[in-house]
């Protein structure tokens, strides 16, 4: 990931495009979660991957804008250390939310000393971060600040940001082992407005621009604080960690996909979600004989969360109703355990298990159908066991052979559960079949996959919700994915990527919507020292990369279009001062970030049409933005 930092990105989230496969979007403002697509699925907000930072979940339980919501605006980019993607549902310590995939970001800061940097650019976009990182001390210690907002590229596209991060960590050594301690605290909140969707045949009609807004008031509000502490250790041949955590998290939206469509009133609606999360994990690692060893953990989290949906007038934001007003406890209690066996040198076998127990009370203030009283306090539990087993053979001059088996699985949404109900997980089966080779120069890997999920969750923009296709819940997804990483030259790193899926309903055969059929991604970037001014180093760091999203299905049988993007950056160090520009979009195309295809009526008068229209949101334009930064 190092090397390729001089590559153009938009944030920390940016960095899941190194990972074969990802592509994020962002339709619903600078600021709001971006929406992920990964192997074939259209994870939303983070339903289908599971996110860790510091070691902290990320992932927002049962949070009625989406399951899994997982806001990664809090994340400095100076401060990621390390990104490890596993796709697929095949380590044991994965738990809820891996059903794509898993994403560990740690933080650290390998260049040691004072960095301050200011950023200007289109739109009137300005940021400002300070990372402080003692020398001396360990790369995972440094306190780090960001400030940033921004007019938008359009109408209602303005965003704000506030971000600190800090972390402190020292290891000592002890008679048999060492033992290293790491405390991080973070705070962060940001604000953002949207400018929502462009119905397709009012832009070809030339009624609406493409970067027009319907809707006005549609935006949001997002902050996470919190704290993590873990202990490492290593006692002989015994090795592991305890950490834990809380958070505190905060959210609102306000959208409007329909206008009018479904009440003459307005069609705007506010979700607010209210969560403190805490949570205790621990593994371990222990040889048992020469050819096997044997790893296992523990993990505890408990959410106690507010949360609601209000629909609310287009004139004047009067609530008129409510969907969702509920109180929910959430519970998850894991163990996991896995063998790792080596019986020939060149032989690899893995075989694990992990059971999930999560308990649900949810106090529901909606009334009840007829009635004035509310629902009251239900509750729910439920039980999930997954196992997971691979297999890796070396062949040898750097070739290697894989195949994996895992049993994953997704929470349900809280607030849909009956009184005693066992708690319905969405189960998911997933193999895989890999061939790898690794060279002095660089390495690659070929893939192929399949994954069966028994109850998938498709976003509806009428309700506003993700919601199951009723009668057709099951999805089945296969697929293909390479990468290649080349290091040619000194100074020199290539990376590129491809994954095609296809996704289809197990009952119909049709295409499951918003899934890209084919992402191709490939980055570039060269960082030498090229001379010496009077003993002072010139560096200089050039990085491009360039994304191609194939079609994705929508509802009705439509399709969207492809979506080819490009970003270019280069910057000149001398001694402690660095200059830096990036461009975004640099053949600044007219993409459609989102593309959907439902009916919706924004005339307030008389009931208008309710055929399905496309609709999309306007991706990000050309944009550039220049940087200045002192390192001392």
């Amino acid at each position: 990931m190092q090397e390729l930092r001089a590559v153009p990105r938009g944030g920390a989230a940016d960095l899941l495009a190194l990972a074969p496969g990802f592509f994020l979007s962002q339709h619903g403002g600078e600021g709001k979660a971006h929406q992920l697509f990964l192997r074939g699925f259209d994870a939303e907000h983070g339903q289908d991957v599971e996110f860790t930072v510091a070691g902290a979940p990320v992932n927002d339980v049962s949070n009625g804008h989406g399951q899994g919501y997982a806001d990664l605006n809090f994340l400095i980019p100076e401060v990621v250390d390390r990104l490890n993607v596993i796709e697929g549902p095949y380590d044991p310590q994965q738990g809820d939310f891996a059903v794509a995939a898993s994403a560990r970001l740690d933080l650290g800061v390998r260049e040691r000393g004072l960095l301050v940097r200011g950023q200007y650019g289109s739109f009137d976009a300005m940021r400002a971060v300070a990372v402080w990182a003692p020398r001396g001390a360990s790369n995972e210690t440094f306190v780090a600040a960001e400030l940033g907002r921004s007019n938008g590229f359009g109408p209602s596209r303005a965003s704000q940001r506030a971000a600190a991060i800090a972390q402190y960590q020292r290891s000592f050594s002890t008679p048999n082992g060492s033992v290293s301690v790491r405390a991080t605290l973070q705070s962060y909140a940001g604000s953002w407005q949207s400018a929502g969707l462009v119905r397709e045949p009012d832009f070809l009609a030339g009624t609406q621009g493409f970067f027009d807004t319907l809707d006005p008031r549609q935006g949001g509000f997002s902050a996470r604080h919190g704290g993590v502490t873990e202990v490492r250790f290593r006692h002989g041949a015994l090795e592991g960690s305890l950490r834990a955590w809380v958070t505190r998290r905060e959210f609102r939206v306000r959208e409007n996909y329909t206008g009018f469509l479904l009440d003459a009133r307005g069609d705007r609606y506010e979700q607010r979600y209210e969560a403190t999360s805490f949570g205790l994990d621990a593994d371990v690692r222990q040889p048992l004989l020469s050819w096997l060893t044997a790893r296992g953990g523990a993990y505890a989290r408990h959410d106690v969360t507010t949360q609601s949906m209000n629909r609310m007038r287009f004139m004047d934001d009067l609530l008129y109703r409510r969907d969702i007003d509920a109180d929910v406890n959430a519970t998850d209690i894991a163990l996991w355990g896995e063998l790792e066996a080596r019986p020939l040198p060149w032989l690899e076998i893995h075989a694990g298990v992990r059971a999930d127990g999560l308990a649900y009370q949810i106090d529901d203030r909606l009334p009840r159908s007829g009635s004035m009283e509310p629902r009251g306090r239900r509750d729910a539990q439920g039980i999930h066991v997954g196992p997971k087993a691979s297999v890796r053979a070396r062949m040898g001059r750097g070739w290697s052979a894989e195949l994996a088996y895992g049993k994953g699985f997704r929470s349900p949404q809280a607030t849909t559960l009956g009184q005693g109900e066992n708690a319905p997980f969405a189960t998911v089966h997933s193999g895989e079949g890999a061939l790898r080779y690794t060279g002095l120069r660089g390495s690659a890997t070929v893939s192929g996959f399949v994954t069966h999920v028994d109850r998938d969750l498709v976003f509806d923009p009428v309700l506003g919700q993700n919601l199951p296709v009723v009668g057709a819940e099951a999805t089945t997804r296969f697929g293909a994915s390479a990468q290649a990483r080349l290091a040619p030259i000194r100074g020199l790193a290539l990376l590129a990527s491809g994954t095609y899926a296809r996704a289809t309903f197990d009952r119909t055969g049709l295409s499951v919507p918003y899934v890209p059929s084919l992402v191709l991604r490939v980055d570039g970037a060269f960082e030498r020292e090229i001379a010496r001014v009077r003993n002072v180093p010139v560096r200089i760091a050039v990085g491009v990369g360039s994304s191609l999203v194939g079609y994705r299905a929508l509802p009705f049988s439509e399709r969207s279009d492809a979506v080819f993007l490009l970003d270019a950056g280069a910057s000149v160090r001398v001694g402690f001062v660095e200059v830096g520009v990036k461009v975004r979009n640099v053949f600044d195309a007219r993409w459609r970030d989102a593309q959907f295809n439902y009916p919706s009526d924004w005339d307030a008068g008389p009931a208008g049409s309710r055929v399905p229209v496309r609709h999309f949101t306007a991706g990000r334009p050309l944009s550039a933005d220049a940087t200045l930064a002192v390192i001392l």
